[in-house]
């Protein structure tokens, strides 16, 4: 049996990569969520608008957390070419002053 090659696989990357740029669409439900919450809370209530405004207001900074907290676990995983770590800046000055 022949053994896969244990470098980084591209496909994996590009996956991870498109995940990553659809965090922003994680942003997007959590403010929706709010928002229909918010409105529901207000018609039971029988106001118009404080609960929703506060739930939108709340909602943005949990969101952006979020997709920050996403985006940075996916970017991890992300592993470096062996193109790229040939060419890493230690070994750059290293060769310069020979």
């Amino acid at each position: 049996m022949e053994e896969k090659p244990k470098g980084p696989s591209r496909t994996r990357n590009l996956g991870i990569t498109g995940i990553t740029a659809l965090t922003g669409c994680v942003s997007l439900v959590i403010i929706f969520v709010a928002l229909f919450i918010g409105l529901t809370i207000d018609r039971l209530l029988g106001v118009r608008g404080p609960a929703t405004i506060c739930l939108l207001v709340l909602s943005v900074p949990v969101s952006l957390f979020l997709m920050i907290q996403i985006a940075l676990r996916l970017v991890q995983q992300v592993e470096p070419s062996t193109a790229q770590k040939k060419t890493s800046r230690t070994s750059f000055y290293e060769e310069k002053e020979e």
